[in-house]
């Protein structure tokens, strides 16, 4: 979610080819600034999303540099400006397609439910929305007579 001073991932989901797929969930930053305005922003986002700002079960929020490592190197498929944004600015020589921007993407106002082990609406889950854009992604693919091959997709 997007706050005053910074972009903050609570959840990220990677699908990979076939059916394998790495889903996380993230505590804050521990440098995290709020303004007061922010404050409604966190309620909103914990309301619909289900994810607390804290949680022993999440990752310290400083893994997430490192799992972005470990894919910089491939074809990144994202879908909104903030997500595209955030992944540019921590993979800057990265392949990111925003799907959006690319193929006039808009995700459905209904998504498939999965199951990521925190109950909010499937609008709200980044495995829900990684799901769809991998679909998406296949038929804008298909569409132009090419295979998917080494591309990752990642939902924020």
């Amino acid at each position: 979610f997007r706050l005053a001073h910074q972009f903050v991932v609570k959840e990220m989901t990677i699908l990979f080819e076939g059916e394998e797929y790495q889903h996380f969930h993230f505590n804050c930053p521990t440098d995290l600034i709020t303004t007061p305005r922010d404050w409604n922003t966190i309620r909103y986002m914990q309301k619909h999303n289900g994810l607390d700002l804290i949680d022993d079960s999440y990752l310290p929020y400083e893994v997430l540099n490192y799992i972005l490592s470990r894919i910089g190197h491939l074809k990144i498929f994202t879908a909104g400006h903030h997500a595209a944004q955030f992944l540019s600015t921590h993979l800057p020589t990265s392949n990111i397609v925003d799907m959006c921007q690319a193929y006039n993407f808009k995700y459905p106002l209904k998504l498939e439910d999965s199951p990521c082990f925190i109950k909010h609406p499937s609008r709200y889950c980044t495995l829900s929305k990684a799901k769809t854009l991998r679909t998406a992604l296949q038929i804008y693919l298909g569409q132009q007579n090419r295979t998917l091959t080494s591309v990752h997709h990642c939902a924020c």
